[in-house]
């Protein structure tokens, strides 16, 4: 399969030209003069019901044309936009999701050398010798944790902030994604002990991602995800995972129509299988399980 690659930048550049190109070809079929002049009444302003009449069907030939030409450069420059849209939300993600990673890696680096640090003030008069203990190197990390975390680019920043508990947890996490004036934002919540984790998504478009995630203590998870599009229209998915990886997923549509689907254990690499819709499910939304 041949590789793709989308420039999104392209894409919204194009859909930004394209509309500055359809609003510039009104304001002269809009001017009030050329509008009164091209009625078919201005005989008298014009000098001859000849100019009026070749004025008037400038005038309505023109608008219509440039009517027409404005509507489609606009729908034109649009769909150009929603592709850029849609690939700019879904590498929006990917940046949120590592730029927390990165934020809570620096987080935890700091916290170690925080530690080593601690121990090198109580125990520094041991640094002796041509052979000291490697907590002898440490260096001072200073008082402040980095609780934010900030990408520049030309065209926009990513930036995450975290909030600790008193024990130096991770209990909020709060990414805003900025690119080309849209915005893309995710908070996660990490309540009991870091089993239950709540996420809130705002994608630039105005749909939304609700994410509620309970672990427990034998390995598995339950989590419920509710999608909101822009019209209000709402897809949930309810999501059991067992330990050994292997789970049972309903996905239920805003119209209402059940899919219901299952996967096997994880295989012996720890991958995670695909889901699969049951048959049942299949032949209740009139499929085909043959």
């Amino acid at each position: 399969m041949a590789d793709i690659k989308m420039d999104y930048n392209l894409l919204n550049d194009a859909k930004k030209d394209l509309h500055e190109l359809a609003n510039d070809l009104i304001p002269s079929m809009d001017d009030d003069v050329f509008k009164s002049l091209g009625d078919g009444s201005a005989d008298d302003e014009l000098g001859s019901s000849e100019i009026s009449s070749a004025v008037y069907s400038l005038q309505s030939n023109a608008e219509y044309t440039m009517g027409k030409a404005k509507d489609g450069l606009t729908k034109l420059g649009d769909s150009f936009g929603s592709v850029g849209e849609a690939f700019l939300q879904f590498d929006a993600e990917i940046a949120q999701g590592m730029h927390a990673t990165n934020s809570n890696l620096a987080l935890s680096n700091y916290q170690r050398e925080k530690a080593t640090w601690d121990y090198y003030l109580e125990h520094k008069d041991e640094c002796v010798g041509d052979d000291p203990p490697d907590f002898c190197s440490a260096t001072d990390p200073g008082d402040d944790p980095p609780l934010d975390q900030t990408i520049v680019t030309d065209r926009g920043n990513v930036n995450t902030h975290l909030t600790l508990d008193d024990e130096g947890n991770v209990i909020k996490e709060e990414t805003t994604v900025t690119y080309d004036g849209k915005t893309y934002t995710s908070v996660t919540d990490y309540s009991d002990d870091g089993n239950t984790i709540v996420s809130n998504s705002n994608y630039p478009d105005g749909s939304t991602v609700h994410n509620e995630t309970k672990l427990d203590d034998e390995g598995g998870s339950h989590s419920v995800s509710t999608s909101t599009d822009t019209d209000g229209k709402k897809d949930v998915t309810d999501t059991t995972i067992e330990p050994d990886g292997s789970g049972t997923q309903t996905v239920t549509d805003s119209d209402g129509t059940v899919h219901e689907y299952t996967r096997g254990p994880d295989d012996w690499r720890g991958t995670s299988q695909d889901w699969v819709e049951t048959p049942e499910s299949i032949e209740e939304n009139g499929g085909d399980t043959t």
